[in-house]
């Protein structure tokens, strides 16, 4: 095999509607519904449904917004690229936002690998920290090979979890369904319901992953959109349908504090259904890490392409054309967010990162459709004349969510930040000099 760098940047064209709509549902339909649904429970109580539903509404307004940009303006760099193209005067705005978006799949990868590791301890004992980085490399490794290979592996991956959790939430509601009605009155705790909603709103993070396979997409105006809106549909249905199979099951509080909640209330089904459950954790959150490492590096791919990180980024691997530096650099990084060690706060991390950044394309679909009206839109967020009304919805939605989470959290995505920005400085200055 060998190294190569394009300058046209060109990555193989072999994704279609299928699976691009698998891709899409995999990353959302990930490793964060067996996970994160014990601290929302823990902050909403039993209104965990409410919180789940707000995160859907306010995740929408940024899939169509995505929708349109994606299928408008096809790109490796994505949510980078979109912002180059909003605010060409302004390229530390796109640097930026493309940096949140990578400190959020760095920590996206992390987080998955780690609750991988805690699942798999059910089955083998061993540190979960190691098997985190174990699976990285591997998912690391199989990125290399291709998207062809990796898309495959995802399809697979995710028909079988996706048709694991359909079949609990048809089970346990079939079965205790009548305790469902005393469970969903109008919540009293609307405090405790917005932070419950900041802290799964990592989980319906998976448009910016699918924006970032739109150059490789065969037929991008036909096919992206619809892709982003079979998977917001999928995705919502059946996370609403988990989370009353939930509920249905057991009281909110009593998961709140558990490592494995979902298997928890699974369990009550019979051991039987906890296995089941526990295994297609396993498989959601193999297929997370796998589907974090492709759009990480793609992402870095197409920031090097636009010259706001180092050109070695920008090299691919031989016939399957695949941005193997910006991978390896994405499974180093995710490495060092992985020995924190501690699922809620990376997991934090990534919520915070993914707010900002949908809050920023939000922002562009309304620049552009002011400063670009004649760009062909395969298809538009609804609008009232030109103005978009949704995309102003998910700007103001993302950034009541942004202001949810601990000091903390605040503190190391600045510091992760601040790291990253060390080689656009660099970069400039050479670019400057050269100039």
């Amino acid at each position: 095999m060998t190294s190569t760098s394009s300058p046209s940047g060109g990555l193989a064209k072999t994704l279609g509607l299928g699976r691009l709509s698998l891709y899409g549902i995999g990353t959302i339909i990930g490793a964060g519904i067996y996970a994160v649904i014990g601290p929302a429970a823990g902050a909403a109580g039993e209104a965990i449904w409410v919180s789940f539903l707000i995160a859907a509404v306010i995740s929408a307004f940024s899939g169509l917004s995505y929708a349109e940009l994606a299928s408008a303006m096809p790109s490796a760099g994505a949510e980078h690229s979109f912002l180059r193209q909003a605010l060409p005067k302004a390229p530390a705005v796109a640097f930026a936002v493309g940096l949140f978006i990578a400190v959020h799949g760095a920590a996206t990868f992390a987080t998955v690998g780690l609750t991988f590791g805690n699942y798999l301890q059910t089955f083998l004992a061993m540190p979960p920290v190691l098997v985190a980085l174990g699976l990285m490399a591997l998912a690391t490794g199989i990125n290399i090979a291709g998207v062809t290979k990796a898309s495959a592996v995802s399809a697979v991956l995710t028909t079988i979890q996706v048709l694991c959790l359909i079949a609990f939430a048809a089970w346990a509601i079939g079965l205790k369904g009548s305790a469902l009605p005393p469970k969903i009155a109008a919540p009293q705790d609307w405090g405790g319901v917005l932070q419950g909603a900041a802290i799964v709103f990592f989980i319906y993070s998976g448009y910016e992953h699918m924006a970032t396979l739109s150059e490789e997409a065969k037929e991008p105006g036909r096919d992206l959109w619809r892709a982003f809106m079979v998977a917001l549909c999928v995705s919502t249905a059946v996370y609403i349908a988990v989370i009353f199979g939930v509920l249905a099951l057991v009281d909110a509080r009593s998961i709140g504090s558990s490592d494995f909640p979902l298997v928890a209330a699974a369990s009550q089904l019979g051991q039987w259904a906890g296995v089941v459950i526990t295994g297609a954790a396993l498989l959601a959150t193999a297929n997370a890490v796998l589907n974090a490492s492709v759009s990480g590096s793609r992402l870095l791919f197409g920031m090097a392409r636009a010259g706001d990180l180092p050109k070695a980024l920008q090299r691919t691997l031989g016939k399957s054309k695949s941005p193997w530096i910006g991978a390896i650099v994405m499974l180093a990084a995710a490495c060092i967010f992985a020995v924190l060690g501690e699922v809620k706060f990376v997991a934090s991390l990534s919520s915070l990162g993914v707010t900002l950044v949908f809050a920023s394309v939000n922002a562009a679909v309304i620049i552009l459709r002011y400063t670009r009206p004649d760009l062909k839109r395969p298809f538009k967020d609804p609008s009232i004349r030109r103005f978009p009304v949704t995309a102003a919805l998910g700007i103001a939605a993302s950034l009541l969510l942004a202001a949810q989470y601990e000091w903390k959290v605040y503190l190391t995505f600045l510091m992760a930040i601040l790291a990253g920005a060390i080689p656009y400085a660099l970069v400039r200055r050479r670019s400057a000099a050269r100039a």
